[in-house]
């Protein structure tokens, strides 16, 4: 099974990083804010030029939660990891990724920058198109193969704005009893 990670906005605080104070530091280091807003899409590493601005968790309106997740997700293609999520699944996730420490809350959390992408399987995808213009994906999916040789993976296809994975990494969260993320099957759903 092929699965779209979203975070849980309705059970968990969501996280808000100042992305204007991490463009002028990370994004002048990349070449400009040009560059910091393509870097997934260009599968670029940053832990060279990383720099901790910060964060906080935010409760979302109307909604009473206040609990901080274990891990959730930020800015597309990447996982933010508590110091539990870290330790259950740094591991597995290294050989896909890099780490970036980034303290929320006064606590220190990791982002996970995913650095691989994988094409999708244009059989079953297709993209949704007006006017010349790309507005997103109608369909997407990946083969079976893809899937289970990649722990987690994001994709060109949907220009590397989502993270996805199978069975295995879906395991590894559920059985360390980390918490704050969907596994959806429906991999175009919003949330």
């Amino acid at each position: 099974m092929t699965y779209k990670i979203s975070f849980d906005h309705i059970g968990y605080l969501n996280l808000s990083i100042d992305l204007e104070e991490l463009m002028f530091t990370v994004g002048d280091s990349l070449g400009g804010m040009k560059a910091f807003k393509t870097y997934s899409w260009d599968n670029k590493a940053l832990s060279e030029i990383w720099e901790d601005v910060g964060g906080t968790f935010v409760k979302v309106n109307g909604l009473k939660h206040t609990e901080r997740p274990d891990i959730t997700t930020w800015n597309g293609a990447n996982l933010v990891l508590s110091q539990k999520a870290h330790s259950a699944l740094s591991k597995d996730l290294a050989p896909h990724g890099e780490f970036l420490p980034i303290t929320l809350d006064g606590a220190p959390y990791i982002i996970f920058n995913c650095l691989n992408a994988i094409s999708a399987d244009k059989s079953v995808s297709e993209a949704d198109i007006q006017n010349d213009l790309w507005m997103g994906v109608k369909s997407i999916g990946f083969t079976e193969e893809d899937v289970d040789q990649n722990l987690i993976f994001k994709t060109k296809f949907d220009r590397c704005v989502t993270l996805y994975c199978g069975d295995r990494f879906k395991s590894l969260v559920e059985d360390a009893n980390l918490k704050g993320i969907n596994f959806l099957e429906d991999l175009v759903a919003a949330f």
